[in-house]
Formats: C-alpha cells, structure tokens, sequence
C-alpha cells in the first residue's frame, strides 16, 4: 500500500488496496517524475466531486519545492465512464470542488484554516478549441486559471494556470479530462513536458 503522494506527509489514508488491475490506458513516466492513481471521487479530501471514475497523476521532480521551477507543475488524466458531463461549466465546478478540498484539509493537517469559498476558477475554450491526437481522437481544448492557497510548500495564495483537453475514449466507453496545471507562464519549460506527457498518453 502506497502513501498518495499528492497530499505529502500529512494525511496517510489508502486509495488502493493490493494489485491494482493494469489500467486501458497509459500515461507517460518521465525520468524523475513521481507518479500517483486515485479513485474519483477522492474520498480523503473531496468527497462532494460528482465525477466518478479514476485519475493518473504525474508530478514534476520541483512539485512541491518552492523554489523549483517546476514547482507544483503536474499532469493528471480524469478517466471517467461515459455519462458525465464534462463540458466547461461542469469542469469549473469539478475542480474547484477538487482543490478547495485540497487546500482544506492538507491545512486542516497542519492545524491552519483557510477560507476556501475565496477560491476562483474558470475556464474557457481555447484559441484553437479542437484538434486531433496522433491517435485520431478529436479533442476539445480549454484553458482555465485558478486562484488558491497554495497548502503543501508555502500556504500562501497562489494562481495555477490550466491547460484541458477532453476527449471521447468510444473503445473503452469513458471520457478522457486531461490537465496540465503550472503557476509558470505558457512558454516556460515544464510546459513543453506536460504536453509531451498529454499528447503521450495512449490506450491499449
């Protein structure tokens, strides 16, 4: 049983138990990034997300230094079973409830409140909203920015800029959310690798 790495050092409840069954898809390991799976909703910190099905996670080697320039950079794909919506509105509240969540209770483990209704995000189609995978799937492009409390490193309020595609998985009947989330601006270098890790991710 695995520590979740995402909440750090501060809350120790599993997310799986024994072998896990070999996923359909694959998302890309880069050298020295760290990995994570969880189930959907996240029981330990955002129990009220409506989504439910799986998300695979890939943390830059600076996530959760301060002063990296990777810092709290990573990658995560929302598996999710048809059925759900993920249009952007939809999205706006998923991951707002997502990361309020977060924030809450990697605080509440350091004995720290933090008022998660000042939390904002939206997002927004992109400028090119839809392309192709390599693997032929048509994907819906957005963008998005979210202003929070950083909880991990700094407790400070930070603002976390959001690339999204989404896309239909029709073999596997799931919905593909993946998002790209950096405080970096756009061109910055981790950015080139998240996408790598995106446009990577292929399906058996």
């Amino acid at each position: 049983m695995l520590r979740p790495i995402l909440l750090g050092t501060v809350l120790l409840a599993a997310t799986a138990t024994g072998q896990p069954e070999k996923p359909p898809y694959q998302v890309p390991e880069p050298k020295g990034w760290n990995k994570e799976s969880i189930d959907l909703p996240p029981k330990d910190f955002a129990p009220d997300m409506k989504w439910k099905g799986k998300e695979e996670i890939r943390f830059a080697p600076g996530m959760f230094k301060a002063d990296a320039p990777d810092f709290f950079s990573y990658a995560f794909l929302f598996w999710l079973p048809d059925g759900q919506k993920i249009d952007s509105k939809t999205m706006e509240q998923e991951l707002l409830t997502y990361y309020r969540g977060l924030s809450k209770a990697v605080l509440a483990s350091k004995k720290q409140k933090v008022d998660v209704t000042a939390f904002k995000l939206s997002i927004k189609d992109a400028k090119e909203k839809t392309g192709k995978r390599a693997s032929g799937e048509t994907f819906t492009a957005y963008v998005g920015e979210l202003t929070w409390v950083e909880p991990f490193a700094t407790t400070e309020a930070q603002t976390l800029h959001f690339e999204i595609h989404t896309w239909a998985a029709e073999k596997h009947k799931h919905q593909c959310v993946f998002v790209c989330v950096s405080p970096q601006h756009e061109e910055a270098e981790v950015w080139t690798k998240l996408r790598e890790i995106r446009d990577g991710t292929t399906f058996r």
